[in-house]
């Protein structure tokens, strides 16, 4: 069981921070251990919120893993929620937050999970704070690719 977040300031709009976290389907073009996505069952919420289902195929070292989650995009509150629908965990919830700042936008992303597995389990928390960095610095690599340059923005607790 695990339970962590990090946070990184964006010189980018809270607009921006948010197509690119809100963007799933793209997600296996930049965050390498993620082979697959495939996204269905979209609906409008209604204030230009949306849900979805995204199924993702991650692979690291050999190790392939399906598992299903219902994401609901708020653009007005700046969050992306991605919720557990099926998959190899107890518990899985990932949330980004993004805040607008005087200089720039802070994005927050805040996981809760649990593995079935518990030898899956012991290694991910082993190994947690390290995913988590890459996750970020992988948003910030896609940020500078579709926006531009980022002076000074990397991941921070």
């Amino acid at each position: 069981m695990a339970r962590f977040s990090k946070s990184v300031r964006l010189p980018y709009t809270p607009e921006q921070c948010f197509d690119l976290v809100s963007d799933i389907r793209r997600y296996p073009d930049f965050i390498k251990w993620i082979t697959a996505m495939r996204v269905t069952e979209e609906v409008a919420l209604g204030d230009g919120a949306s849900s979805c289902l995204g199924d993702a195929v991650i692979g690291f070292k050999g190790f392939t893993e399906r598992f299903s989650t219902r994401v609901t995009k708020t653009p007005s509150d700046g969050n992306v929620i991605a919720s557990l629908v099926k998959g190899p965990f107890r518990r899985l919830r990932a949330e980004w937050q993004i805040t607008p700042q005087d200089k720039g936008t802070d994005v927050r992303l805040e996981i809760d999970y649990d593995f079935k597995n518990p030898f899956i389990g012991m290694l991910a928390a082993a190994n947690h704070d390290l995913a988590v960095s890459k996750i970020l610095q992988a948003f910030l690599d896609e940020g500078r690719r579709r926006f531009g340059a980022v002076s000074g923005a990397t991941p921070g607790a």
